[in-house]
């Protein structure tokens, strides 16, 4: 039986609460998936995004990597939210096909050297974090693991993301 203070049940809460912030804003900016990211998700739809709840039990097997995801599911819903305004205003159609028109008349280096620009700052940060924390016994240092992470997880899912974009408007693919 594993046995939890209040600062593992404090951890799995915020956890709960980043990962429904994660999942119900991609659900109001892309009900059909058209728009994510993640490729995971894409391919295993709206169960698995579900079924990522279960994440809020990572703490009591490890409250250093319950700190960790729950930086990452906050930042992604943090990401989210900033830009939900727009695509829920135009709706997923149309910010689809402003993403093809956009890929359209840029450049595939360009879009990706923007991309590994952003990240990097963001593990850079991470990293300044964790060497500042002193020790990976402190929290403050997972929470520096958990900035790494999201800054890869940019990295990753937004490449796979911006080449199948392209990829789609090389090949002249409408928007669905």
């Amino acid at each position: 039986m594993i046995e939890a203070d209040s600062f593992t049940h404090t951890i799995a809460a915020l956890l709960l609460l980043g990962r429904l912030g994660d999942i119900v804003s991609t659900r109001l900016i892309t009900p059909t998936l058209r728009l994510e990211a993640n490729p995971v998700v894409r391919r295993f739809g709206w169960r698995f995004a579900w079924a990522s709840l279960l994440l809020v039990l990572v703490p009591y097997y490890s409250a250093a990597l319950g700190i960790a995801a729950l930086v990452v599911s906050l930042m992604v819903s943090a990401s989210n939210l900033s830009r939900g305004w727009m695509y829920r205003t135009l709706g997923e159609a149309a910010a689809d096909e402003l993403m093809l028109r956009v890929a359209r008349q840029g450049r595939r280096g360009t879009a990706l050297g923007f991309l590994f620009s952003g990240a990097a700052f963001v593990v850079v940060s991470g990293v300044v974090l964790m060497l500042l924390s002193g020790s990976a016994r402190a929290p403050s240092y997972w929470f520096g693991v958990g900035i790494v992470i999201y800054g890869i997880a940019i990295a990753l899912h937004g490449t796979a993301f911006i080449l199948r974009l392209f990829r789609r408007a090389a090949l002249g693919e409408p928007a669905v």
